[in-house]
């Protein structure tokens, strides 16, 4: 029993650890700063989903943009040597699927700005993060990140043009990766997949191939992707990989066939779903439709190949993961995208934050791998199709969720 209670404690304590790191579903929010002389403008922008967070203290027939309009009016001061500066307008501005951007202006009469504090959805996400740039004359001055205990930005001494740190986005990147609630259920599901270290290598090379490509060429502008549609096909993902490990261990055409089906169907059913209820365009049900498609073709596939000859199930392993990692890629992207980088020199940040992906993956990876070596004989075999079915469990929940909500 003793056994049993370490490795369940083990596998907890990964999973509270992956979820309580904060990203994807951590909360996060970015704002861009235009000072000149004695007046300052900030553009702030935020996922809608986390704007949802403020309902649980306001009318929920107030719009998402005049709810987060009034709580950045109530919590966001800017100073100057004279005292707090006058705040002229506040406006909201036209945003990309999925988020909220509004204006502030301040002006601070005959002196120049010296603080920002800035504390919009801290008293209610304690664990929000808000990435803040400054510019001045056209140039980019500085950058910070602002936290719950953090939430002064000291501006007045900033003289010197500044840079995109090429170490900066490389945090912002591990941090996305480990705080990605979803990222990181997926990155467990591949492993249960994989079954050996060397199927796993192959898995995560797969996927790292895929999300760099979609990755780069989202931000570089080549590919847009509607972010809640990407968002919702992120879970699917999860849920999928889930799927495909109850369908090898089954190994019955039957049970296959039927899983099989079934996932193509429920992604057929929330795009139905979703276009009679006016929440996607007809456009976007072809891409449930396509999405259905392929878990079927994908899973069938997955179990006649391992069954029938274990190298092309490999090969599979591989193509299925780049795929799945062009969708997630599409998701790292227009967070990316949202810190505001776009028009400036666009190398440094993209592989910054790529690398970092790639670090945060590896060291989840390690993790994962470690304590499924380390517990190898120890593991009850309830364990992991309790842990497969809770990844199915969550995988439904945010493709449901973020496709109807």
């Amino acid at each position: 029993m003793m056994r049993v209670n370490r490795v369940t404690a083990a596998v907890v304590a990964f999973l509270c650890l992956a979820m309580d790191a904060g990203a994807h579903t951590r909360s996060e929010s970015y704002s861009h700063w235009h000072q000149s002389d004695a007046s300052i403008t900030g553009t702030i922008t935020i996922p809608l989903r986390e704007v949802m967070l403020l309902y649980q203290k306001a009318d929920s027939a107030v719009p998402p943009g005049d709810l987060f309009r009034d709580e950045l009016i109530a919590k966001t001061v800017v100073s100057s040597a004279s005292g707090n500066c006058d705040g002229t307008a506040v406006n909201i501005l036209q945003a990309a699927s999925g988020f909220v951007r509004v204006e502030m202006q301040f002006n601070c009469g005959t002196t120049a700005p010296a603080t920002i504090r800035y504390r919009a959805l801290f008293d209610t996400a304690p664990s929000h993060v808000h990435y803040a740039k400054l510019h001045r004359d056209g140039a980019l001055r500085s950058e910070t990140l602002i936290t719950d205990n953090s939430d002064t930005w000291n501006i007045g001494d900033i003289v010197d043009a500044g840079s995109y740190s090429f170490t900066s986005f490389l945090t912002i990147g591990i941090q996305h990766i480990a705080g990605g609630i979803d990222h990181v259920a997926f990155l467990i599901g591949m492993l249960l997949i994989a079954g050996s270290i060397g199927r796993s290598i192959i898995a995560v090379t797969g996927f790292t191939l895929g999300h760099s490509v979609s990755l780069g060429a989202a931000v570089l502008g080549y590919v847009h992707a509607d972010s809640t549609l990407v968002e919702a096909f992120i879970g699917f993902t999860v849920a999928l990989v889930a799927v495909e490990y109850f369908l090898l261990r089954k190994r019955a055409e039957q049970s296959a066939a039927v899983l099989a089906v079934s996932s193509m169907l429920i992604a057929w059913a929330i795009g139905l779903l979703a276009l009679t209820l006016d929440l996607i365009p007809v456009r976007a049900l072809f891409v449930y439709a396509g999405f259905g498609v392929f878990a079927l073709c994908y899973l069938l596939a997955a179990n006649e190949l391992e069954r029938r000859d274990a190298s092309r199930a490999s090969t599979l392993l591989f193509v299925a993961t780049t795929c799945f990692g062009l969708v997630h890629g599409f998701g790292f992207a227009g967070f990316l995208m949202e810190t505001g980088i776009l028009g400036a020199s666009l190398f440094i940040p993209l592989l910054g934050f790529n690398l970092g992906v790639e670090v945060g993956q590896l060291i989840l990876v390690a993790i994962a791998l470690g304590i499924a070596i380390l517990f190898r004989d120890k593991v009850p075999r309830i364990v992991t199709p309790m842990l497969a079915a809770g990844l199915c469990g969550f995988g439904v929940y945010w493709f449901v969720g973020r496709t109807l909500i």
